[in-house]
C-alpha cells in the first residue's frame, strides 16, 4: 500500500469500482439482495446518522430545505465539495440524489455484497461490513429476532463459524459443508463485483462479539473478510524510534512522522468537556507523551449508564490503537462524520480508513490469530505525542 495514497483522507476514500449503485430514494434493508442500477456514478452512500437530516437545494444550511431523512436512510453520493457554509470547523458538502446534504449528519459507507466464506478455519477470521448496515440477529435466518445492535458499514468483526441458514432445507447451526481451504480469503474489495446467486443468502456468519460471544449472526455475504496482506505492518524498514504520532489539540489533527519527515496526516475529533455533566463532563484528551501498547481490529466500546446523556454502547469500532491506560485510544468512527472538534469521551476518533492506517503502520506488530496484540512493555510500541 502506497502511503503517499493515504494522505488524502478528507475524500471518501472507497474506490468507483466496488460500489454498486442506487436507485433514487429507495431505502436500503439489510435483507435486500443486490442494489439495481442508478442514473449517475456513484462515488460512495450516505447513511442518515440521526432525525431530520436536511437536504438543501443548494450546498448551503440556508438554502431552501426539499426534505429530511429517518436515522439510517441511505442515499447515493455522487460528488463532495467545499463551500463556504457549514460549521467553523467542517465545510465538506456532499451532493446526492435530491439535493445536497451537510457532511457532519451522515456517514460515507459501501454498497459491496460478497461471496461467503464456507469454513471460518480452526481460528476464526476478521471481517468488516461492506453494506450500509446489517442487523444482528440470534439466528441464522432474515426471519429470526433483531439483536438490538445493527452493525454499520466499515466497522469490524471476528467470524467465529460458518452456518447455513436455518430457512435452508436440512439446515442446521452446524459448520457449513467447506469447498474452500480453510485459511482461503475472500476476493479483494477491489475484485470483480460479486454477484449473489439463488442460494447466496444460505450462508452466515456466527459473530464473536466479545461482549457477547457467540450469540450473533449476520449475513455472509455482507461482510468482507480481511486479507493477510492488511495485518502487515507498512514502512517495515524504518527503526521503530524514528515513527511517531503527534496529535495536535489545537488544530484537531494527527500526524505521523518517520524521523522528521511527514507522512500522514488525518483530521481528528478528541476529547471534549460536556458541560451538561457538571464535574464529571470533562473527557479532553490528556497532553503528554505515551506509545501504542496494545492493539486490536475491533473493540465493542460501552460506557456510562442507560438513560444517562453520556451513556454509549458500541460494537465493531474499527482499528483501535490503546496508548493511555485509562482505554484512550485512536479509532475508526461511524456514529459522527464531524471532524476538526473535540467531541469525544477521551478517544482520537479519526475516519475508518484512517485508523487503519495507524493500526498498520504503529507497533506492536498485529496478529491476527488473536484478538489483542501487545508489546512485551507499556513503552514499548510507537512514540504518541499529544500536545
Amino acid at each position: 500500500m502506497n502511503r503517499r495514497a493515504l494522505l488524502r483522507f478528507g475524500s471518501l476514500l472507497l474506490s468507483q469500482a466496488m460500489l454498486p449503485p442506487l436507485p433514487a430514494l429507495d431505502r436500503y434493508a439489510d435483507g435486500l439482495p443486490d442494489p439495481p442500477a442508478a442514473r449517475r456514478t456513484v462515488i460512495a452512500f450516505a447513511r442518515a446518522i440521526s432525525y431530520g437530516v436536511a437536504i438543501h437545494k443548494e450546498p448551503n444550511l440556508s438554502a431552501k430545505i426539499l426534505g429530511t431523512l429517518m436515522p439510517d436512510s441511505v442515499l447515493p453520493i455522487y460528488a463532495e465539495l467545499e463551500t463556504d457554509s457549514g460549521n467553523w470547523h467542517n465545510k465538506l458538502w456532499y451532493e446526492v440524489q435530491g439535493g445536497y446534504v451537510f457532511s457532519a449528519m451522515v456517514q460515507p459507507v459501501p454498497w459491496q455484497l460478497n461471496q461467503p466464506r464456507t469454513d471460518a478455519g480452526p481460528d476464526g477470521f476478521w471481517a468488516e461490513v461492506t453494506v450500509p448496515y446489517t442487523d444482528a440477529r440470534y439466528g441464522p435466518s432474515f426471519s429470526a429476532p433483531r439483536t438490538k445492535y445493527r452493525y454499520y458499514g466499515t466497522t469490524v468483526y471476528k467470524v467465529i463459524k460458518v452456518v447455513k441458514s436455518s430457512d435452508a432445507p436440512g439446515a442446521s447451526s452446524t459448520p457449513a459443508a467447506s469447498s474452500t481451504p480453510a485459511g482461503t480469503a475472500t476476493p479483494s474489495a477491489t475484485a470483480t463485483p460479486f454477484v449473489p446467486g439463488p442460494s447466496s443468502d444460505l450462508l452466515w456468519y456466527q459473530i464473536e462479539d466479545e461482549s457477547f460471544p457467540g450469540l450473533y449472526f449476520v449475513p455472509g455475504m455482507h461482510l468482507r473478510a480481511i486479507l493477510p496482506e492488511e495485518f502487515t505492518l507498512l514502512s517495515p524498514d524504518v527503526s521503530p524510534a524514528d515513527k511517531k504520532l503527534v496529535v495536535s489539540l489545537r488544530e484537531q489533527r494527527v500526524r505521523a512522522y518517520e524521523k522528521d519527515k511527514e507522512v500522514f496526516t488525518s483530521r481528528t475529533a478528541t476529547g471534549a468537556v460536556f458541560k451538561d455533566l457538571g464535574d464529571k463532563g470533562d473527557f479532553q484528551t490528556p497532553t503528554g507523551t505515551y506509545h501504542i501498547y496494545r492493539k486490536t481490529p475491533s473493540q465493542h466500546m460501552y460506557g456510562g449508564a442507560a438513560g444517562d446523556s453520556d451513556y454509549f454502547d458500541l460494537p465493531g469500532i474499527p482499528w483501535v490503537s490503546y496508548f493511555i491506560t485509562t482505554g484512550i485510544a485512536f479509532h475508526g468512527t461511524y456514529w459522527h462524520n464531524d471532524y476538526g472538534v473535540q467531541r469525544s469521551h477521551g478517544c482520537v476518533n479519526v475516519l475508518p480508513a484512517a485508523a487503519k492506517w495507524i493500526w498498520r503502520w504503529s507497533l506492536p506488530l498485529n496478529n491476527p490469530l488473536v484478538r489483542y496484540s501487545m508489546s512485551d512493555t507499556i513503552d514499548g510500541g510507537t512514540k504518541v505525542i499529544v500536545q
